[in-house]
Formats: C-alpha cells, sequence, structure tokens
C-alpha cells in the first residue's frame, strides 16, 4: 500500500498555473502522479510522502473570490433562492395590531468546521474493473457512485467495507478523500491510502452552512407572544 500527499492551492478558486516537481521525485521510492492540475506524491511511508510533497515548487493564480467574513452575509441574502414555507399560519397584520412591544432582529450564524477527530481518510484497491474502498463515511452507498463515476466504471464492481467513523456529524457525507484515492489506486497500480491533514480538514470538509436568520416578534400588554 502506498500513502498519498496531494498538492493543494493556497484558497479555493486558484488555479494551478504550473508545477516543478522534479526535486521530489529525487526523494527515494517516491512516485509522482501528474494528471492535469492534479498532482500528488506516493510513498511507502507517510512521512516521505510529506517530505517529496514539501519539494515540490507550485504556482498558482490568485482566486477570483473576493468573499469573506466581513461580507459573506450580505452575499448570502442577496444570492439565496426564493426557498420555500414551511409552515403558514396566524394573521400578521392583526398580531402586530394587538402587540404592545415589537421586536424585529437579525442573528448571523457563520460556517462550522466539524472537526471530527479522525479526519476524512479512505484506502482504495482498484484492481481492473473491481474496486475495494475502507473508508470512514457517513454514506457507504452514495459513495460507490461517486467512485463509479470517478472510474467510469459500474457500481456493482466496487465494494465499500464501512469502518468506524471516527465522528462525522454529518461532515462525511462527501467523499473526497475517496474518489482521491480511487484516482490514484488506478494511476500508480497499488492500493492507496488518503489520510486528510488537519489543515486539509479545514480547508475541503463540508462545512455546516451559514444562515441569517431574521425574527419579527411582538408581545401583548399580558406578556403574551404573536
Amino acid at each position: 500500500m502506498l500513502y498519498a500527499r496531494i498538492l493543494r492551492p493556497p484558497a479555493h478558486g486558484a488555479k494551478l498555473i504550473s508545477a516543478d516537481t522534479s526535486e521530489a521525485k529525487k526523494v527515494k521510492d517516491i512516485k509522482v502522479i501528474e494528471e492535469g492540475d492534479f498532482i500528488a506524491v506516493l510513498h511507502k511511508y507517510p512521512d516521505a510522502a510529506e517530505e517529496a510533497l514539501s519539494k515540490i515548487r507550485a504556482e498558482f493564480d490568485k482566486s477570483p473570490s473576493t468573499l469573506n467574513d466581513k461580507n459573506i452575509f450580505k452575499h448570502l441574502v442577496e444570492t439565496a433562492s426564493k426557498g420555500e414555507v414551511v409552515s403558514d399560519g396566524g394573521n400578521l397584520s392583526k398580531g402586530e395590531k394587538i402587540s404592545k412591544v415589537m421586536i424585529e432582529e437579525t442573528y448571523f450564524d457563520g460556517y462550522k468546521a466539524h472537526a471530527p477527530i479522525e479526519p476524512h481518510t479512505a484506502t482504495v484497491n482498484v484492481e481492473g474493473d473491481k474496486v475495494t474502498v475502507w473508508a470512514s463515511t457517513q454514506t457507504p452507498f452514495p459513495a460507490k457512485g461517486e467512485v463509479a463515476r470517478e472510474l467510469k466504471i459500474p457500481e456493482e464492481n466496487i465494494h465499500v467495507k464501512q469502518i468506524f467513523v471516527g465522528g462525522g456529524f454529518g461532515g462525511k457525507t462527501r467523499n473526497g478523500q475517496i474518489t482521491e484515492a480511487a484516482r490514484l489506486s488506478k494511476l500508480s497500480g497499488k492500493p492507496v491510502q488518503v489520510a486528510w491533514s488537519r489543515e486539509e480538514e479545514f480547508f475541503l470538509d463540508s462545512f455546516r452552512p451559514a444562515a441569517v436568520v431574521k425574527i419579527k416578534s411582538g408581545i401583548t400588554d399580558k406578556g403574551k407572544l404573536n
């Protein structure tokens, strides 16, 4: 089995311009995978793979995004879909008229990283048109479809062996680590393990969505909420 470390952009939306992997290739027994802007180093020892990754000299263009923690909520409101009414009842106009005090407030809930104890991890072995997956995932059945699309093979050729998740909280519903390991196993001809670092976990995880919550309520002179 080979351990993989993958070259990541410095920001979401940044595109790879160039990469010099010549120094990384000098690490003994290292295997360098370069397929378009997907670059990874594989080794039988994870620390050797980490060393090789540090030797890659890459240049990325700047991410086009201008979003930050100051303007993200304005962006969310401006780009929000119409949505749907979950429940509708009562009379808002009447409620306002009989209220002695009106309260109107907006609350902002930022993105939350799930930060499980165990990061996203997967080991995949591609043998011809058969694939075996050992993965820390909350969605083993959708994972089959993701691997099938990545490798362009039938889902019935893929066996996902569910293992202990090590914490997920909704963050391990998408399976980027699995498709990465599957891609690398096919390209290298060896079983490959992809284990995201803590830095990668915060960069690539499916965060809990941010929200802008607007509440308007009233209180009657008897303390009843409207």
